[in-house]
């Protein structure tokens, strides 16, 4: 957590950022949510805790929002920023929450990570199981291998779809490569969008996931 490289003071990497939650405001306008107050959203994955710190500045509230993450290093830091918001220690995989009781669920760049197709498997049930019918699965991820880590591979739209079966999948690239997003926030920040609705240059999938059954 302390990479100063995916810092968000680095303009590049805010410009990212602000994009992807760009877009799920977008796909809560289309789902004709008007407020998230009373709503209930759950992160697996949730490193150090921004994406559960932003539902609640956009309106959750913060008994409302729960994370989970292996690390307890990550765990300790969220923890330690927003005492009223639960993050759980331990594996996506085994979540501790009761059926059906999140209407968003997220996971951002957390598949990538996992090492098997069992585990992720696994994870995506879990994720599916927690949220109420009707409700949302978000996840992002990286769409193209990382050449700086090795530790990491790409989440194809075919993952997504074999890992959510029978559910309703619509997905779409987004995120302008992050090395070209940096040099873009330093030279010429008003060019991101530019730069960012070429398809090529985007290296990560966005996909929103209707629980069906």
């Amino acid at each position: 957590m302390s990479d100063n490289r995916h810092s968000l003071l680095e303009t590049g990497n805010l410009l990212m950022v602000e994009e992807r939650e760009r877009y799920f405001a977008h796909l809560l306008r289309r789902a004709r949510v008007e407020s998230l107050d009373g709503l209930r959203f759950f992160e697996a994955g949730c490193a150090g805790g921004y994406n559960l710190r932003q539902f609640v500045q956009l309106g959750a509230r913060p008994e409302n929002v729960v994370g989970m993450d292996l690390d307890g290093a990550s765990v300790d830091y969220c923890r330690a920023r927003a005492t009223d918001i639960v993050v759980h220690h331990g594996s996506a995989a085994e979540i501790p929450e009761p059926d059906a009781s999140f209407d968003v669920s997220i996971a951002f760049t957390l598949f990538s990570s996992v090492p098997s197709e069992e585990i992720s498997q696994a994870i995506a049930d879990e994720l599916l199981r927690i949220t109420k019918p009707g409700g949302m699965v978000l996840v992002y991820d990286m769409r193209r291998k990382s050449p700086r880590n090795p530790d990491v591979h790409p989440i194809s739209n075919a993952d997504i779809e074999r890992w959510f079966a029978g559910q309703a999948i619509a997905s779409r690239s987004i995120t302008l490569a992050p090395p070209a997003a940096r040099i873009v926030g330093r030279r010429a920040p008003g060019l991101y969008g530019l730069f960012a609705a070429v398809p090529f240059l985007r290296t990560h999938g966005y996909h929103a996931i209707r629980k069906l059954r």
